[in-house]
Parts: structure tokens; sequence; C-alpha cells
């Protein structure tokens, strides 16, 4: 999957809708190494796609590259893949592409404080 080892403690972000990429800008801001995966590039902002099908608006204005959150940090990493499974005990994600290890934090007050 070509992540970088690092000393680091690293967080995987599964999906880049809202909710993943409100947490991946937050966390770039702390010393963690995030990892962004989703099985698309790009983000869509649904509520307007239907002013595209009334051709009210073009389609990339409602596309957001998902590499623009991670560009521009070197901790930022995002990978176009497709998450097959998630073993938990081994802190592991399986993916169509291979296999990636992520920290275990034991509370929340780790990555927010």
């Amino acid at each position: 999957m070509n992540i970088p080892k690092t000393d680091i403690p690293r967080v995987v972000i599964i999906g880049g809708g809202f909710a993943g990429i409100s947490l991946a800008k937050r966390l770039l801001k702390k010393e963690i190494q995030v990892v962004l995966l989703d099985r698309h590039n790009y983000h869509t902002f649904q509520p307007l796609l239907y002013q595209v099908s009334t051709a009210g608006l073009e389609p990339d204005s409602i596309a957001y590259p998902l590499r623009k959150i991670t560009r521009n940090n070197p901790r930022g990493i995002f990978r176009m893949v497709e998450v097959t499974a998630i073993d938990a005990k081994k802190n592991c994600i399986l993916t169509n592409i291979g296999d990636l290890t992520f920290a275990g934090f034991k509370s929340q007050t780790q990555l927010f404080s």
C-alpha cells in the first residue's frame, strides 16, 4: 500500500464523506499520521446533485478531490482503495491492494487533547 512507516501514532479514516473529511482536517493539525481511505478519489456534495441532473451546475462543481485534504501535509496520506475487512484484534485493515496496521488508542483524549 506504500504507506511510510513512522514513530508517531497512525490513525486510519475509512470513508471520505462529511465526517471523514472533517476528522481528517482536524487530526492533520496534530502530530499524528492520518491515512484517509476511500473507494473513490472524490467527495460528492449530494445536496446539489439534482442541479447537475437538470443542467444547472457542472459535475465538477459538486465533486471535491480527496487528495487535496492531505496534499500539503507530510503526515497526511490518501489512498483510493476498497476496504474488505477490519481485524480489530490485530489492529489491521484489509484492502484490495494490501493490509495496513494502525495504532490502538486507549481513549479519545489521546487524539483530541
